[in-house]
Order: C-alpha cells, then structure tokens, then sequence
C-alpha cells in the first residue's frame, strides 16, 4: 500500500492520494494422471489403438479396441 499526502497552496485542504494492492497467493493444483493404456497389453492412443474404459466394480479399467470384454 502506498500512500501519498499533498498540502494544498492556501493550507486549507490536505488532499490523501492511497493506492490499494492485494495480493492473493497462488494456489498449485496437485493432480495425479496417468495415459490411458489397455490393462492386458498396454497399448494406449499414440499407437493408433482405440481404447474404452469400463467401471469393473469400483475402479475404471481400460481396455484396447482387441481385449474389450464381450459383455460390453
């Protein structure tokens, strides 16, 4: 903050010139990814396979476009 007092020439009035800064802190998003690959042979998109994810109980697999499950 910065602040700045400035008399008037008749003494009269005080003029107050303030200027206000707030800084807010940066915040880092913590995230955890990882490349979406088959499970069974780990291939993954760059190589041209497609790949689908299936919710097996409570946690996502991904399969390749070759070892998706039949009952898909």
């Amino acid at each position: 903050m910065s602040q700045i007092l400035l008399p008037r020439m008749d003494r009269s009035n005080v003029l107050l010139f303030q200027d206000l800064y707030f800084s807010k802190k940066k915040t880092q998003v913590k995230s955890t990814v990882k490349e979406a690959a088959c499970v069974i042979c780990d291939k993954s998109l760059d190589e041209g396979i497609s790949v689908t994810a299936k919710k097996m109980g409570q946690k996502m697999r991904f399969f390749c476009q070759y070892h998706l499950p039949n009952d898909y």
